[in-house]
């Protein structure tokens, strides 16, 4: 049952980084263990997500329910997939130069044999979430952060 949460500063506006993870769809473009990812029935502050991620061989899809707050939150509520449960949130919080960035994630897979196999490395991509998104946005941004508007 992990519980993680990661929080960092990030040198770009709350718009950049939240525009970043709500673009579910482009995920398998900078996040290596996604290799495909949908969004569909979307609405002004909800839409619906489906990630296919794969490790050490298996592959898994599952699909959620996120519900938006434009620049400032990210709830993210499983609707199926190898889960027993999976709730994340995404909290934005800053100005033009800087966003403080906090994540938090909890799962339990629903088979014990997904847990051993699948639940380390979930944890530790789990972890590594906002660097991945730090790094997306440099490529997409620059350094110039929030001056190199997308």
């Amino acid at each position: 049952m992990p519980r993680i949460r990661v929080s960092e500063t990030l040198p770009f506006s709350p718009r950049q980084i939240y525009d970043l993870v709500v673009a579910v769809d482009q995920y398998p473009q900078f996040l290596p263990w996604c290799v495909k990812s949908r969004i569909w029935d979307q609405q002004p502050n909800q839409f619906m997500a489906e990630l296919t991620v794969s490790f050490k061989g298996i592959r898994e899809s599952f699909q959620t329910l996120d519900i938006v707050v434009p620049e400032k939150k990210i709830e993210i509520n499983l609707k199926s997939g190898p889960f027993q449960y999976l709730v994340s949130t995404w909290l934005f919080s800053g100005d033009t130069s800087a966003t403080k960035v906090d994540f938090f994630i909890d799962f339990k897979f629903n088979n014990r044999m997904k847990e051993m196999i699948m639940g380390p490395v979930f944890s530790q991509v789990s972890k590594q979430m906002i660097s991945a998104f730090r790094k997306r946005a440099l490529e997409l941004y620059g350094r110039g952060g929030p001056h190199a508007q997308a």
